[in-house]
């Protein structure tokens, strides 16, 4: 069975994560992943901090932390310290960040893979209690520690989606972020399991974490807010995936370019309920519950509701737990 999680982005009301917080328990939420919106809300160690504090099973994770915007360094010391505050739940994931994000920001990155490689293996060196140097394209480090005695186990997860980035995943992560129409999550689970039973590591050492928007149509959610965050998936997603789909190209090509030239609230026009079906999940919670079970017998280990968030989503979001622990129990 797969773990049944919440996710919630910077850019929320901070009363929306803190009722995820106080309910999270009680509703068997498994996981709570919080995705950094670059530069906007709140600041995500202190969101993932408040989570650990006011949970005691479930296990709290970063979805992402981009490494292309935050020292390395502090990057460290703050698994470390969100590792002790959650006695153990947590996870770090980390990526390169969002399309639309790293290009508003006029930031690019020549080489992804090599630097996201350079990133966690110092890393796992750095919680390994090793002392580190390193020139990397996007941080450097000199004899560099994290002065503990002792190794930490802090799991690292990938938020990435390119071919050569699920390899990566395969070869030196402990789980992957997933995001993406059916046919993609198949390909991109497929790649990463080949590529673990190929270094012999047993493929479900690897956790898959599928997180895709998730719009309940039973609670009043809002239509338009579920438009302008497929927009955005659009507009993120990369060109190799989009290949890969059954979809109107010249839609989504008109998607990305509105969307990287007036934002999602202008992509959101174009955006019809194929292209809804074919990002998000959406309906009632049976049908939704439904997708998690089709997801996961594609070999995905965790799936995450939301956000968006909109209408009566507190309600929606109990019905789903709901739902979903109902027929765990049958």
């Amino acid at each position: 069975m797969y773990r049944a999680s919440v996710g919630i982005t910077t850019s929320m009301e901070l009363s929306a994560t803190n009722w995820i917080g106080h309910n999270a328990d009680s509703l068997g939420v498994e996981g709570i992943w919080v995705g950094e919106d670059i530069g906007l809300g709140q600041e995500t160690s202190i969101l993932t901090a408040s989570l650990l504090e006011n949970t005691s099973r479930a296990r709290v994770g970063t979805g992402i932390i981009p490494i292309s915007v935050h020292n390395l360094s502090t990057i460290a010391r703050t698994a470390l310290t969100l590792q002790e505050l959650g006695n153990g739940r947590f996870i770090l994931g980390i990526g390169l960040g969002g399309i639309q994000d790293l290009q508003r920001l006029g930031r690019q990155v020549e080489r992804p893979v090599s630097a996201l490689r350079d990133a966690t293996l110092s890393l796992k060196r750095l919680f390994n209690s090793e002392s580190v140097t390193v020139e990397s394209e996007l941080f450097n480090l000199t004899d560099y520690s994290l002065r503990i005695s002792q190794p930490i186990d802090i799991p690292i997860f990938f938020g990435v989606r390119g071919p050569q980035m699920l390899k990566l995943a395969g070869k030196i992560a402990d789980g992957v972020i997933l995001s993406g129409p059916g046919e993609y999550l198949r390909y991109a689970i497929d790649t990463i399991d080949k590529i673990a039973f190929e270094r012999e590591k047993n493929k479900r050492e690897i956790e898959k974490v599928v997180w895709l928007p998730t719009i309940p149509t039973f609670k009043g959610g809002s239509e338009k807010l579920a438009r302008q965050v497929v927009a955005l998936v659009v507009a993120d997603t990369p060109e190799q995936v989009l290949e890969m789909l059954d979809i109107n190209r010249e839609r989504a090509d008109k998607i990305r370019e509105v969307v990287a030239s007036s934002g999602p609230k202008a992509g959101a026009e174009l955006i019809d309920q194929q292209f809804i079906d074919t990002f998000a999940i959406s309906g009632t919670k049976e049908h939704m519950v439904d997708r998690f079970e089709e997801i996961h017998n594609l070999g995905a280990t965790e799936i995450v509701l939301g956000p968006p968030f909109s209408g009566e989503w507190k309600q929606a979001m109990i019905d789903i737990f709901k739902e979903i622990h109902q027929r765990r129990d049958l």
